[in-house]
Parts: C-alpha cells; structure tokens; sequence
C-alpha cells in the first residue's frame, strides 16, 4: 500500500509557515517536482497550494518560470505602513467600545507570550505573536471587512519584515503593545490613534533597507530540518 500523500491544506501550511517564520527568503524558487517530492505529494496537490499562497500575496507566479516567494520592494514597504495606519486606528477605535475583562485578559495573556519569545530571543516567533495581537483587537472590534484588510496587511509585513530585515532591538524588545492595551482601556480615541501611529511609525523606522541574505540551506533543509 502506497503512504498517504500530503493534503494541499497540509502543503500550503508547511510553505505558509516557511515563509512567515523567515524560513523561505524572498525569491526562493518553489518548483513543484522538487516540492512534491520533499512534502510528499502529488503535483496537483503542490500547484493548488502555490495557487492560494500567490492570492495571498506570499508568492509571485511567472509564466515560464514558475512560482517563488514574493519579494516586495522598498516602495512596497512604505505603502503597506501607510495603508495600515488608517486601517488600524479605525479598527482600535471600534475595538475599545467592544473592550471586555475577558478580552482585556486574553490581550495580556498574548502579551506575556510575546515577551516569553522575547526572552528567548526568538525572534520568528516574536514577528508572528506581534501579528497576531493586531488580529486579536481586529477581532474584538468585529467588524469582518476592516479585519480581512488588516489580515492581508499584516501577512504582507511580515513578508516585508523577513526581506528586509529588522533592527531587533527596535522592532521587537519594545513594551508598545501593552502601552496600546492600556489606551483602548482608556478609551480615549486620541491616545488610541497615537498610540497606533507611533506603534506603526517605529516599525517602518526599525526595518533595514538591505535585503537580508539569503539562507544557505537546501529547500530540503529548510522545510523538514
């Protein structure tokens, strides 16, 4: 009996999480025979998954040339922190009327995760923990479309964030979360837009404009290492 080959969900979760914890560098070319082989499954199966990872943004396909991880450029860069101020300070607004002691417990338990891989210098994990506070407030606002939109933002930034870099000690080691937790607390529409703003403005301020190298791993490597 041959072994149960790999879902395209499954394939599209490994690459996905590849390329979001900075395991897949922008421009690695992901040819489906290679893929297929590595995942364990069928061709088909590979070419579906790259199919919903270009929707999102996350990989480029070209004719002739096959799918790779997208690779955004500086200007790229700018737009999406632009775009996501506005988008985020509408949805922090919403989301501090919406705010509940159970929702204001869960936003401090992720915090404390946060600060966990923090300390551990886990700096991928840091990247995708700082993502997702924002979707936890986009959820607690519930308003579906302001939270797909930033949903799309903040999967493109973390692509950004991962080509080109970050300064860590910028990016990653600051108490900014709890410090817009305390503003949608507050209430207090103008604390909460600066608070958003300024949170967003030391991001785009703490990405480096050099393209990081490139990771000297086999694909192999990279996805079953």
């Amino acid at each position: 009996m041959k072994p149960a080959q790999a879902s395209e969900d499954a394939i599209y979760q490994s690459l996905r999480e590849a390329i979001l914890t900075r395991k897949l560098a922008p421009g690695t070319r992901l040819r489906e025979i290679p893929l297929g082989k590595i995942l364990g499954a069928s061709r088909g199966a590979v070419r579906k998954a790259l199919d919903r990872l270009a929707f999102e943004g996350l990989v480029e396909q070209e004719a002739n040339r096959g799918a790779s991880v997208a690779q955004p450029t500086v200007q790229d860069a700018e737009d999406l922190f632009t775009a996501r101020k506005s988008i985020e300070v509408a949805i922090a607004r919403i989301a501090a009327q919406n705010l509940t002691p159970q929702s204001v417990r869960k936003l401090e338990k992720h915090i404390a995760r946060e600060r966990a891989a923090q300390e551990k210098s886990d700096w991928a994990k840091v990247v995708a923990l700082s993502g997702e506070f924002h979707i936890l407030i986009a959820e607690i606002a519930g308003n579906a479309p302001l939270r797909r939109y930033l949903n799309d933002l903040v999967v493109r930034e973390s692509l950004i964030i991962q080509m080109f870099g970050t300064r860590q000690q910028d990016v990653c080691t600051r108490n900014e979360h709890a410090e817009i937790l305390a503003a949608l607390q507050s209430g207090d529409p103008d604390l909460i837009a600066r608070r958003i703003e300024e949170h967003i403005d030391g991001i785009a301020a703490g990405v480096n404009l050099n393209p990081r190298a490139a990771d000297p791993r086999t694909l192999e490597e990279i996805l079953l290492g």
